[in-house]
């Protein structure tokens, strides 16, 4: 296996995991209300399909055909994008912020830089994909 699909499975197993331990302070949070924090949930969530979207594009580099420093700078851009999202709901969960756009917090910070970097790792893989095709 390549450092792309390492890079991809290690990050994915990672965020799995840390998507499932937020199912603990969830299940907390519901056990003492009818609804949790959206922050909380999305941090859960987004963890969650992340680290499986991670799993499943490390199955997908298979078929790239850029050159192995690309496809592992492309792997670690998404990683990286998938840690700053989960992150900043983190951070607005953990800084009880309500609404993250009007305050600028530092969750919305980290949003706003997992963006690009998804994007850019995301074009890359297309890139890949549809040149190996």
């Amino acid at each position: 296996m390549d450092a792309s699909g390492k890079v991809l499975i290690v990050g994915g197993s990672f965020s799995l995991f840390y998507g499932f331990l937020l199912g603990f302070p969830l299940t907390a949070a519901r056990m003492k209300a009818p609804a949790a924090s959206r922050h909380l949930v999305t941090a859960h969530l987004s963890a969650i399909i992340q680290g499986a979207t991670l799993l499943a594009l490390s199955g997908v580099m298979g078929f790239s055909d850029l050159p192995d420093a690309i496809e592992t700078i492309a792997a670690a851009l998404l990683v990286g994008g998938a840690v700053l999202f989960v992150a900043g709901a983190v951070a607005n969960w953990r800084q009880h912020v309500d609404d993250h756009f009007a305050v600028r917090s530092l969750g919305w910070r980290l949003f706003a830089m997992s963006g690009p970097i998804n994007v850019a790792g995301a074009a890359a893989v297309l890139v890949g994909v549809l040149r190996g095709l």
